[in-house]
């Protein structure tokens, strides 16, 4: 599980940005939070925000770093590093991006991270400590690295060893440790973390892949009919979605989508309707909701940029309780997600520590912030009231004069 995600000058973020899923104190729909071992941890997260402040940024700062360890073991050395650093002044280009992630994994907390530049990774990190709110453990060094100098702690010199095996000194500077030795070492932490990570997944708007959903529903039969039971409640009129192939021909591997209505003449027929014929969200619904019912059945994170764009708002919502139902929710599954919509920010649907607002200044440096930090804000406030007449910040400039 996420416990937590913080980058620094990355794209329009040029201070230090934290997203937090351990839970604070607050009272208020606890029966939702993931309980592990006396610890509780947020099944979602909501960032909300004007147009252009930079919520998006947020997940694509997560993809990035998650993207910089897939690829870190396949960069071309005599190339400059990807880097997409604060892009409004003339010197963060040459500062250090700073990445880093917390997980959980079998009661332990795993706090991987790196500091990077077009020209090398310059830091790189790994710490790890027993997962525990109530009593605190000592942090342990899995490895620590600045520049060339690489340290491991004394429980792990096996993977100093494939480390320094199969890295040259030149490649030191543009490889990942994470990415090396989870790759030449399939057993042990480094990969398990790795799997973690690699396997988080984005549904970013307009890039949405219908084939990721056909063959999800083609593997699932069980999940398949949870999607089409959900599908039937949003549109009366619609039976389902047929997912079948194009043609017979094996070699084919293109599938042809029909909405499935109900022929209001005769009962015992149904009308096929293509999928590109059938209404905007239906659509997105579609291309969303296997990831979805499939992340709930298998747990993990799935970050979602902009959920509730042309879904209704109980649509949205219905979305939003599947991972709040701890009955529909028993993988511990998580949800991050950016909005324009201010549907569930209320008391009676979110937590104040569970919503997120990106506020976006005249320079151009994006400020992410939890409800949680307003200490004044009662948590059975009218919060978006609050929001919607300026009072927590984050919304378009010209409302605000």
């Amino acid at each position: 599980m996420l416990l937590q995600f913080k980058f620094k000058n990355h794209k329009c973020f040029y201070d230090e940005a934290i997203l937090d899923l351990t839970a604070t104190q607050e009272k208020g729909h606890n029966d939702t939070l993931i309980d592990i071992n006396r610890n509780e941890i947020l099944p979602i997260i909501e960032i909300n925000g004007a147009n252009a402040s930079g919520k998006s940024s947020v997940l694509e700062a997560l993809y990035f770093m998650i993207t910089t360890i897939k690829m870190s073991s396949k960069f071309d050395i005599s190339k400059d590093l990807i880097t997409n650093p604060f892009a409004f002044d003339n010197t963060s280009k040459n500062k250090n991006s700073e990445y880093e992630i917390s997980i959980l994994i079998d009661g332990y907390e795993y706090r991987y991270g790196f500091s990077m530049n077009k020209k090398e990774f310059e830091e790189e990190w790994l710490y790890k400590k027993k997962f525990d709110n109530v009593k605190k453990y000592a942090q342990k060094i899995i490895f620590e690295r600045n520049k060339n100098k690489v340290e491991f702690g004394s429980s792990y010199t096996k993977y100093k060893k494939t480390w320094e095996l199969f890295v040259s000194n030149i490649e030191l500077k543009k490889s990942l440790i994470l990415s090396i030795v989870s790759i030449k070492e399939p057993d042990g932490i480094l990969r398990d973390i790795y799997e973690y990570i690699n396997n988080i997944n984005f549904k970013i708007e307009n890039i949405f892949k219908q084939q990721i959903s056909i063959q999800i529903l083609n593997q699932n039969s069980s999940l398949y009919n949870k999607f089409q039971n959900i599908i039937r409640e949003f549109d009366p009129c619609l039976y389902g979605i047929k997912v079948e192939k194009s043609s017979e021909d094996p070699e084919d591997k293109s599938y042809k989508l029909s909405g499935i209505h109900k022929n209001v003449d005769d009962n015992s027929k149904n009308f096929l309707i293509p999928l590109e014929n059938e209404s905007a969200g239906t659509i997105k619904m579609f291309n969303i909701l296997p990831e979805v019912l499939k992340n709930l059945e298998q747990g993990g994170l799935l970050c979602i940029d902009e959920l509730d764009t042309k879904l209704h708002p109980l649509l949205f919502k219905r979305i939003v309780d599947l991972y709040k139902d701890r009955e529909t929710n028993k993988n511990n599954a998580q949800l991050i997600y950016t909005a324009h919509s201010t549907f569930l920010f209320d008391s009676d649907e979110l937590r104040r520590d569970e919503l997120y607002l990106v506020e976006k200044d005249l320079s151009g440096r994006s400020n992410l912030y939890s409800l949680s930090e307003f200490r004044n804000l009662r948590s059975d406030a009218d919060y978006r009231k609050k929001y919607l007449t300026g009072q927590l910040g984050a919304i378009p400039y010209n409302n605000k004069r």
